[in-house]
């Protein structure tokens, strides 16, 4: 009996170890789903600002973030553009889930495997229908970043344009956390999406 029980918590334990590995290593895998069609472009404001990294290291780490969420369906196509040789804007011409565009955001300031130092903020105009937003946060055009003295490695930061804050954790029941104050306080973005059209732009899925 004993023997049995030991054999079958390590068939656990291994069958637990290939699931972490496989989620590791989902930014790693290239594939795409083959019937899946590009859904339809849908008007939105969204954006990120990235200062300081390189634009081959920021390129990587949008695949990457691509590789782990279009494996079944699109959920993400970024557009990459190219302002200056330190300045860089990220846009969703086909629209991103307001959770997902949080992902996004948190993915840019962690990547697998890559290693810069960049300001990086991002904006949206959000919705009491969006997931973790409440009626302070909702109907404004919000910033969303990562303190530069957060220890943790799974979470957003949210301040509104009046200055009320929020820790957007990934962790259930950490989703929505009312700060005292915020973190940093809201500054409007300097870079609206109309830049694009006269820069260089690459769509990368």
């Amino acid at each position: 009996m004993k023997v049995a029980l030991i054999i079958f918590g390590l068939i656990v334990i291994s069958l637990i170890l290939k699931a972490c590995v496989q989620v590791n290593n989902d930014y790693k895998n290239p594939s795409r789903p083959v019937t899946a069609q590009l859904p339809n472009k849908v008007e939105n404001d969204k954006i990120v600002v990235i200062k300081g990294a390189p634009y081959s290291d920021i390129h990587k780490a949008i695949k990457q973030y691509c590789n782990s969420y279009n494996q079944e369906g699109y959920v993400a196509i970024p557009n990459l553009t190219k302002v200056t040789d330190s300045l860089f804007l990220v846009t969703f011409p086909y629209d991103i889930s307001f959770v997902n565009f949080c992902y996004f955001v948190n993915y840019l300031y962690y990547p697998n495997d890559i290693f810069y130092k960049a300001d990086i903020k991002a904006w949206v105009t959000t919705s009491l229908r969006d997931d973790w937003i409440t009626e302070k946060s909702a109907n404004k055009k919000v910033m969303l970043y990562i303190p530069s003295d957060s220890k943790e490695y799974d979470n957003v930061y949210l301040t509104t344009p009046d200055n009320i804050g929020y820790k957007l954790g990934f962790a259930v029941g950490e989703e929505k956390q009312l700060l005292a104050l915020p973190k940093l306080k809201y500054i409007e973005p300097t870079f609206t999406i109309d830049i694009i059209k006269d820069n260089p732009t690459e769509e990368i899925k």
